[in-house]
C-alpha cells in the first residue's frame, strides 16, 4: 500500500467510518497514521466531530483550525501541506462527498503524485446518487477531473446505516462487483461489520476492512446536539475488536 491513501465518494456513502477503521486498523498495528478531513461539503459526518477519541488513539487530526473548522468552503491548512512534504507513517485523506470537495484535493496534486498515492472510491449502491452505472461513472470522472488525480480502486459498501440486514449485504455486493467491472477497476477492499463478516466469510473475496460505526446519524442524536459518536463504543472495546 502507498504512503498516500485517498478516500472519496458521494455523501452518506459511509466515506468517513471507513478511513475512522481504517485509520484506526494502521495505528492499531503501530503505524504512524495523519487522517486529512478535506471533507468540506457539508455532510451528516466529519473526521473532525471525533478528534479527541483521534488523539487518544494516536492519530493526528489535520483540519482547517481555528475559526475556519466548520468552514464548509475549500481552506486548506498549511498543515496539510506541511504533512506531504515531511510526514511520516500513513497519511489518509477524507475526502468531500461530491466533486466540489474534491477540488481541494487538486492543489495538492502535483506533490501527491510525485510521491505516489491510492485514491479509492467508497462505494454504496443504495445511495441515491450511486444507484446505477451511468450515474457511479460520472461522479467517479467528475470526482478525477476536480481532484486531477486518478481512481485505482473500489471499496464495496453496501450499507442502510446501522440497521442494514444481511439480505441487504447479498444484493448489495454482486451489485457492486459488477459496477466495479463496467469501471474497469479491481475491488480494493470491502468494508462489513464484524457480526455480518461472520455470515458471509464464505462470500467475500479479497480483502476485508471489518468495521464499526463511530458516529450516531442525526435521527439518533439529543435535543441540541450536532454530533456524537455511538455511545455502545469504548476506547479499549475498540482497539480490542478493530481488525485489519
Amino acid at each position: 500500500m502507498a504512503q498516500i491513501e485517498i478516500y472519496t465518494g458521494h455523501f452518506g456513502s459511509g466515506k468517513t467510518e471507513v478511513v475512522l477503521n481504517r485509520a484506526l486498523a494502521y495505528a492499531g498495528q503501530g503505524e504512524t497514521v495523519h487522517l486529512v478531513d478535506l471533507d468540506i461539503v457539508k455532510p451528516y459526518f466529519r473526521s473532525r466531530e471525533v478528534r479527541h477519541f483521534l488523539k487518544e488513539s494516536g492519530i493526528n487530526l489535520i483540519t482547517p483550525g481555528g475559526e475556519l473548522e466548520n468552514a464548509d468552503l475549500p481552506v486548506i491548512s498549511p498543515k496539510v501541506l506541511g504533512a506531504l512534504s515531511s510526514a511520516q507513517g500513513k497519511i489518509l485523506f477524507d475526502v468531500g462527498g461530491d466533486p466540489m470537495g474534491a477540488t481541494a484535493l487538486g492543489a495538492f496534486a502535483q506533490l501527491i503524485g510525485r510521491q505516489g498515492y491510492e485514491m479509492f472510491f467508497v462505494l454504496n449502491p443504495y445511495r441515491p446518487f450511486t444507484k446505477d452505472i451511468p450515474m457511479v461513472t460520472k461522479m467517479l470522472r467528475d470526482i478525477e477531473a476536480a481532484s486531477r488525480l486518478k481512481v485505482c480502486g473500489i471499496i464495496s459498501n453496501p450499507n442502510l446505516g446501522r440497521g442494514t440486514a444481511l439480505e441487504d449485504l447479498l444484493l448489495g455486493l454482486p451489485v457492486v462487483k459488477v459496477m466495479a467491472e463496467v469501471l474497469g477497476l479491481p475491488i480494493s477492499l470491502t468494508t462489513i461489520t464484524e457480526r455480518h463478516a461472520a455470515l458471509l466469510v464464505n462470500e467475500l473475496e479479497g480483502p476485508i476492512q471489518t468495521v464499526k460505526n463511530f458516529l450516531l446519524p442525526p435521527w439518533e442524536l439529543e435535543e441540541g446536539q450536532v454530533f456524537k459518536m455511538d455511545p455502545s463504543l469504548t476506547l479499549s472495546h475498540i482497539r480490542r475488536d478493530i481488525e485489519c
